[in-house]
């Protein structure tokens, strides 16, 4: 089969779904003819291959001023263009990426002048519970132009059910299918060698430390993380640490907010851009990861966290509950709820063994449902359908 993938980054630039995109495309040319049609940015090349994916690049205009939660930098393609017209020609299945760049003449093009099957993953879901004002205009996003997008697909595929479930309309009746997000549960994995090397990074031994590694930005729920360390402080008698990894523009509020609750001894803000052996490393190092998300389509940190045998407290929406089994590899609590997310977390660190049972049920179940490969053949099954 020749697929042809179009989103408007791939490698080397790193971000969730390129991740994604990445890792599933190098599997898939195992067996296919792959090909990814992106955006051309500084040093990378017009046209390579890698790891037999053949990449082709054309040059784009970059958005940078694009609001939160619609995912900047955004290039446009200079359309009409020939390589567009030959490599969708050429193609069985053209796969977009997300509904967020592609020009409706592009959509039009593929479906109803050059008439090809087009496929759609859902990597992001409609916003839901971050604030008014996001919910809002991604929300009248989503009803305007993203039905648009979905409208013009053979079948959609989600990185989670509830991200299908809450994206695409009910009246729009194609073929879907979930694709999870996967890890290298080689990477991460219990015996990972990281020892204590968090401990070290942050300066405190003989304390139970809590790990959070996200972006900071609103939808992630850090209020809420930093409202319940006081109470997890005071049940721990001063035995508890907290560790947030991430970048992002709430970084200098998250710390005030540290400061005026009393806790800023009791939390270390590492703003490093860690490698993926380094981050496996932090996750060993830890007792307990946490994710109070707001609004969360998967959460692939979740995944990381019980692919190295770590028990794991998030929230209950979103795709988290796809990943968490409440009390089996860890706990869901409702969403800005503070005192509860203190509750849970005290309870993996004061009962060490539930946490390593926990721990153990948490990295079953990544190998079993949430490996690269396994999206490679998730992906395959979706094809087939159409």
């Amino acid at each position: 089969m020749r697929l042809l993938m179009l989103n408007p980054f791939y490698y080397p630039y790193s971000g969730g779904t390129e991740k994604h995109l990445f890792e599933a495309c190098r599997r898939l040319a195992k067996k296919h003819d792959v090909t990814v049609l992106t955006s051309m940015l500084p040093h990378t090349k017009r046209e390579e291959e890698i790891e037999g994916v053949r990449i082709l690049r054309t040059p784009a205009a970059v958005l940078t001023w694009l609001p939160h939660p619609l995912p900047p930098p955004v290039p446009l393609y200079p359309l009409p263009w020939p390589d567009f017209v030959r490599e969708v020609n050429d193609a069985d299945v053209v796969h977009i990426h997300n509904r967020f760049v592609y020009s409706l003449f592009e959509l039009f093009a593929i479906k109803k002048i050059l008439k090809k099957k087009l496929a759609l993953t859902l990597h992001n879901a409609k916003p839901q519970g971050i604030d008014l004002p996001t919910d809002f205009v991604g929300g009248l996003y989503e009803d305007v132009y993203g039905r648009k997008i979905m409208a013009n697909c053979d079948a959609i595929a989600g990185v989670s059910k509830n991200t299908l479930d809450i994206t695409v309309p009910p009246d729009l009746l194609m073929p879907k299918q979930v694709v999870y997000n996967g890890v290298d549960v080689d990477w991460f994995n219990p015996k990972n060698s990281g020892g204590t090397v968090l401990r070290d990074l942050v300066g405190v031994e003989g304390k139970k430390i809590v790990l959070t590694v996200c972006r900071l930005v609103e939808q992630k729920g850090l209020d809420y993380l930093l409202e319940s360390i006081p109470l997890v402080d005071k049940q721990m008698n001063g035995k508890a640490h907290f560790v947030l990894v991430g970048r992002g523009p709430l970084l200098s509020h998250l710390q005030k907010k540290a400061r005026s609750l009393g806790v800023e001894g009791k939390i270390s803000f590492l703003a490093e851009r860690f490698s993926e052996k380094d981050l496996a490393a932090l996750y060993a190092a830890c007792d307990c990861f946490v994710l109070p998300s707001l609004w969360e389509p998967f959460g692939i940190v979740v995944v990381e966290a019980m692919a190295t045998g770590k028990p794991v407290v998030g929230t209950d929406i979103g795709g988290i509950p796809e990943i968490i089994a409440h009390g089996k590899n860890g706990f869901l609590v409702q969403p800005r709820d503070a005192r509860a997310l203190a509750e849970r977390i005290a309870f993996v660190l004061e009962n060490p063994k539930a946490a390593k049972k926990m721990g153990a049920e948490g990295r079953k179940i990544a190998v079993k449902n949430f490996t690269w490969d396994e999206t490679a053949k998730s992906y395959e099954q979706f094809y087939a359908k159409f």
